[in-house]
């Protein structure tokens, strides 16, 4: 049997939208397109939303509509690597704080200890499609007069207290890349209630030209950041079926805990009080350290994708380079003497010793039970890990 990590849900709807725009030869932007927005700032509750070509592109680009530059931008160090390159992309350099081993989201508790005279933005990332304390890191930047931009490139559709990720700050940032909630191949989009910051936007993606003039006067320093009508069409179509795909992998994410409950040594997905995953995948951590590795290999064998989680961004080699290793040292700074593993302890151990497997809508109850019974053979294939205290 063949699991992959993740698979796009396409039906005959995107078909019929994707072949609609291009025999209407209006495949660049057109009357799709607005619909899209329109459509995806009703569902998420803001007033507007700016399509882009990527969540990258969304990052660089709300930054820019903040007019933040030559700044220091406070964010995660557990996160894909577009989180801290659109910080840099966009002239500022990433403060990376270390994460709760709980959620693997911020660890709120250790931000405010990162905020100096240079500080300009909070960024949140809501991982692996579970929402951050809002509640907290919205008190905390209004303490410190700081707005907030939130990474919700995994988190489409997630809700803490009942509103949704990416309608919190002041701006949030989406992707639609071909492993999210819904997908349109590539691309994303900043959310916002904010009319001057959405404007900005449009300008940015459209090479710093405002559209709607023809003389070609350029007011910004700009990108080909475009979305396309094509890409709207099929986005559309996703939309129509959104909350079907969410309550589809909430149900399989809430079967695998069943399979997976008593199995010891393993922490397991979960939700706090107030907050809605659409899980965006099925992150696992392992108690017992040293194991990951091998389990993956194991599941690998059998046929069954394994992505391991997130490594800190201070360990990948551009960033030691960027930053320093003597501040930005890897996995063997334990050894060496370095700094990462005291700074960021619970990044690092999470980095090192969890995993993921697919939590897609259209896996079968048979493919979940033996992504279940596969992880428990290989717990026992490569030494079963202590029990939970």
């Amino acid at each position: 049997m063949k699991i992959p990590v993740g698979v796009p849900d396409f039906d005959e709807d995107e078909v019929q939208q994707a072949v609609k725009v291009i025999r209407s030869g209006w495949v660049a932007r057109g009357e799709e397109l607005e619909q899209f927005e329109q459509r995806l700032a009703e569902f998420i509750g803001v007033k507007y939303v700016v399509t882009v070509n990527s969540g990258t592109a969304a990052l660089e680009v709300a930054l820019r509509a903040l007019e933040i530059e030559g700044k220091e931008v406070i964010t995660t160090t557990t996160s894909c690597a577009p989180t801290a390159n659109g910080i840099i992309h966009s002239g500022n350099k990433p403060v990376m704080v270390d994460i709760s081993r709980e959620d693997y989201n911020f660890d709120v508790e250790q931000i405010e200890q990162h905020i100096t005279p240079n500080t300009a933005a909070i960024l949140p990332v809501h991982i692996y499609g579970r929402p951050a304390n809002m509640e907290r890191i919205m008190a905390i930047a209004q303490k410190h007069r700081l707005p907030v931009i939130e990474d919700c490139a995994q988190s489409l559709g997630a809700k803490f207290q009942g509103k949704m990720t990416g309608s919190f700050g002041e701006v949030g940032c989406f992707s639609l890349n071909i492993n999210k909630v819904i997908t349109t191949g590539e691309g994303g989009f900043i959310a916002t209630n904010n009319l001057t910051i959405a404007e900005k936007a449009r300008i940015i993606r459209n090479y710093g030209r405002e559209v709607s003039r023809s003389d070609y006067c350029y007011t910004m320093l700009g990108h080909n950041f475009k979305f396309t009508n094509l890409q709207a069409a099929i986005g559309l179509a996703q939309l129509n079926k959104i909350d079907r795909l969410i309550a589809a992998r909430r149900s399989n994410a809430a079967y695998l805990t069943s399979l997976l409950n008593d199995v010891p040594g393993m922490q397991l997905p979960s939700e706090g009080k107030g907050e809605f995953s659409i899980f965006f995948s099925y992150p696992i951590l392992l108690q017992q350290p040293g194991i990951r590795d091998q389990l993956k290999e194991f599941l690998e064998q059998q046929g069954i994708e394994v992505r391991t989680l997130f490594r800190p961004m201070c360990d990948q080699p551009y960033y030691q380079k960027l930053m320093g290793k003597s501040q930005q040292q890897g996995s063997k700074s334990q050894q060496q003497g370095g700094k990462s593993k005291q700074q960021y302890p619970q990044a690092e151990y999470v980095g090192e010793n969890g995993f993921y497997v697919g939590c897609y809508p259209s896996l079968t109850k048979e493919q979940l039970e033996y992504i279940a019974e596969s992880i428990k053979e290989g717990l026992q294939f490569v030494g079963r890990a202590p029990l939970k205290p």
